[in-house]
């Protein structure tokens, strides 16, 4: 493959790839068997799931908080901070109701014929659930009476609002909360936490872009699968890749919707 350039990079990035210096995991930006213009249509026998062309082929590195260039705080941060204890609380309280609210987009999208919607509500829900594990697991370290926190009433409205809805979640918890959360592991030298936070932002960035896709093309939806990381809840588009860009768990772990 020819050298890729910054543009390159910065053009075909994902929402929330840990920085510059993580783009390398992007290498799909450009895909050498394609022809080089983009303006042309597809093949009409081609189905979109073909079309598609993977954003991470092939991740050799592990993001990190402590090198990575966005892991800053948002300046105005909603997020309240205490111990890394009662932050794990926040997390697991946040993602609880994350999952609760895509279940029941998942029946919306369902009941409204948008059956890959639907799927991509269940992948994530599923992915937060992962964080919540992390997470809750991570608490009963510190204090082993932790328990759950007993899941939301939610409601959905129409896809498409229920989309953004999401993507606004996503966002929130990938530029505020967990960057907060981070911080304060780090001072306090909780290296497990750090981990585990570091984790979910990065997931919560993907989400956050998927939701966005999908609304953009609502009338016109991807047709192919999702693939859902078992160990951090990272969600890939397609089928080209081979490894998660977070944690670099391979593709045959991955659980496909």
């Amino acid at each position: 493959m020819s050298e890729i350039t910054r543009r390159d990079l910065l053009k075909g990035a994902a929402v929330g790839a840990a920085s510059v210096s993580t783009l390398g995991l992007l290498a799909a930006c450009a895909n050498e068997s394609q022809p080089a213009s983009t303006d042309q249509p597809a093949a009409s026998t081609d189905s979109a799931a073909e079309q598609y062309v993977a954003e991470v082929l092939d991740p050799a590195s592990i993001p990190e908080a402590s090198t990575a260039s966005n892991f800053n705080i948002v300046p105005d941060s909603k997020t309240v901070v205490g111990t890394t204890y009662e932050n794990l609380l926040a997390a697991i309280e946040g993602e609880t109701g994350a999952t609760t609210k895509y279940e029941a987009y998942a029946e919306v999208a369902k009941k409204e014929g948008f059956e890959v919607l639907s799927r991509l509500f269940q992948c994530t829900a599923d992915a937060e659930k992962i964080h919540i594990d992390l997470e809750y697991n991570l608490a009963k370290e510190l204090d082993p009476s932790t328990e759950k926190p007993q899941p939301p009433t939610v409601e959905g409205h129409e896809s498409d609002v229920n989309l953004i809805s999401g993507a606004n979640g996503e966002i929130y918890e990938t530029s505020d909360m967990y960057p907060s959360f981070i911080k304060k592991a780090q001072e306090e030298g909780n290296n497990k936490a750090v981990q585990v936070f570091t984790r979910a932002k990065l997931a919560e960035a993907y989400h956050a872009k998927l939701y966005m896709d999908a609304y953009t093309t609502i009338d016109t939806p991807f047709d192919g699968k999702y693939y859902l990381c078992p160990i951090c809840g990272y969600i890939h588009k397609g089928e080209n890749f081979t490894a998660c860009p977070i944690c670099l768990a391979p593709k045959s772990s991955f659980t496909a919707y």
